[in-house]
């Protein structure tokens, strides 16, 4: 495991431009396979679970190029194998997305079972409803889908529950799909319609035709062209939360304020301090306590469940307590030992303990086997931190710690950077331009 030393106690200063969107790209790399022509996409980070994705096109006969620090060349006409390797496969869900070009290409898929943050059970079954609803056979072992399709069919497709992941499937089964599919109460996200403009960029017809509602038109021809990923708004996020935190003074380029609404109605209410001008936010210290808030999780446009380590970390610094609930998963605070071994108040509770209604999103969560979760944080504030040792438990825990021991007083040692490299680019790089003192 890759170790990171932090002293903390400087404060952030100076200027930041966010990568492109982790959870954008990530999706657009197998939408690309579909295309027998190049495919340029810009302002692409150069990540972990990138670099992981990119491994597995090259395995099976995709053309990859990276023809600049962040511009990337796509090609899938090479593609000769339905079989995704396990030992690449496996560490991320993001390699299920492939399963959709396979199938259009080879009319099967072998696809291993996926992996990725240990942030609670995060099943495929919406993705399998999804594809048996489009005329795909489906057969699953403890190791791998195994997907055929005769003649794959538009259809309509209506989620329980909300899905980031699960629309991004639907959509890129369906763009090759015979006739028509909707998707109702499909993800608001705007990673999600990074996907819908790139897809009609290849060719495809697909369109929002409500908040929750995409309507796309099947197509066997696919072209090249050229998109640009949008700014990551986590990373902006982290960044924010780092201007903060450290008593610091940052500006963080290439943000788009709408993507951000949720997030800064909460610093809003505890009233710290920003600007925006253009696509910069700047973020600074104003030296006033902090007020508690209450915040829960939610699908876009809510706030996002990957704000919420940050803000509850955050919410250390406020004068009072804050509950932070998160009903998208149901064990998404194995950060919160640590942040606790550094001098934090934090304790989780179930909602009903607190008087507040359980919300599970995980329709796969068995709650009379499991007992109603741990969902709630109550954050008692203010409180100092000191440094210690850590281990990351996930990317955006990860990165949270990082921002809590540059805060800290004292040295801390971060067990388990890799998880954060996955999701950051450049991300220590950033920090000790802004004035910290990090290293590996």
């Amino acid at each position: 495991m890759v170790t990171v030393n932090i002293v903390g106690g400087n404060p952030l200063l100076g200027n930041v431009r966010v990568s492109g969107a982790k959870n954008s790209v990530l999706k657009l790399i197998p939408a690309a396979m579909f295309s027998n022509d190049n495919v340029t996409i810009e302002n692409v980070p150069r990540i972990g679970n990138v670099l992981s994705d990119l491994e597995i096109i090259k395995a099976i006969g995709g053309y990859v190029e990276w023809v600049g620090p962040n511009r990337l060349v796509l090609n899938g006409s090479g593609l000769n194998t339905y079989e995704i390797p396990y030992d690449l496969g496996s560490k991320y869900r993001t390699a299920s997305l492939l399963a959709a070009p396979l199938i259009y290409r080879f009319g099967k898929a072998l696809i291993p079972k996926p992996g990725g943050c240990r942030i609670g059970y995060r099943p495929i079954n919406r993705w399998i409803e999804t594809w048996k609803l489009m005329g795909i056979e489906v057969d699953e072992d403890d190791t791998y889908v195994r997907l055929e399709a005769h003649e794959l069919h538009g259809a309509d497709v209506s989620f329980k529950i909300s899905t980031h992941s699960g629309t991004d499937n639907a959509i890129l089964s369906a763009i090759a799909a015979s006739g028509e599919t909707i998707i109702s109460n499909a993800a608001e996200e705007s990673e999600v319609d990074d996907l819908i403009a790139f897809c009609n960029v290849i060719g495809a017809y697909v369109e929002r035709i409500a908040p929750r509602k995409i309507k796309i038109v099947g197509t066997n021809v696919f072209g090249g062209g050229n998109f640009t990923v949008q700014g990551d708004k986590i990373e902006a996020a982290t960044f924010a939360v780092a201007a903060i935190m450290t008593h610091g003074n940052i500006t963080i380029q290439g943000v788009d304020k709408v993507n951000l609404t949720s997030f800064i109605n909460v610093l809003t209410k505890m009233g710290c301090s920003y600007e925006f001008v253009g696509d910069e936010m700047r973020v600074w210290a104003n030296n006033t306590a902090l007020n508690p808030v209450n915040v829960t999780t939610a699908p876009a446009p809510g706030f996002l469940t990957d704000w919420q380590p940050l803000v509850t970390l955050l919410c250390t610094k406020s004068s009072g307590d804050s509950l932070l609930h998160d009903t998208v998963y149901t064990d998404r605070f194995g950060y919160i030992k640590d942040l606790n071994r550094m001098g934090a108040k934090i304790e989780l509770y179930r909602p009903s303990e607190l008087g507040i209604t359980p919300v599970i999103s995980d329709d796969a969560y068995d709650v009379v086997k499991l007992g109603e979760p741990y969902t709630v944080a109550k954050v008692e504030g203010p409180t100092k931190l000191r440094g210690v040792k850590m281990n990351i438990p996930d990317l955006r825990a990860g990165a949270t710690l990082i921002l809590a021991a540059l805060t800290a007083e004292g040295r801390s040692e971060i067990s388990g950077y890799e998880n954060v490299s996955r999701g950051y680019e450049n991300f220590i790089e950033k920090l000790s331009a802004l004035g910290a003192d990090i290293s590996l």
